[in-house]
């Protein structure tokens, strides 16, 4: 268990949490609501994520436009 808790598990990346939330929906689904919060909470994090890599997309898209508008 110990080496498991060494790894490098890298930045968490929107697949990741894609993953997560297939496999947290398949345990909540065969052991009942126990593990609902988890999933609830994984999922949240999920759209946090999208939202912020939307506004980041929007910002560098106006950034980008911004830049061509001064040349």
């Amino acid at each position: 268990m110990s080496e498991w808790h060494q790894r490098d598990h890298g930045p968490i990346t929107e697949d990741k949490l894609v993953r997560a939330v297939h496999i947290l929906a398949d345990i909540v689904e065969t052991n009942g609501p126990a593990f609902r919060p988890l999933y609830q909470d994984l999922r949240q994090q999920l759209a946090d994520l999208r939202l912020q890599q939307q506004a980041e997309a929007a910002a560098k898209a106006r950034a980008d436009q911004d830049t061509t508008k001064v040349a």
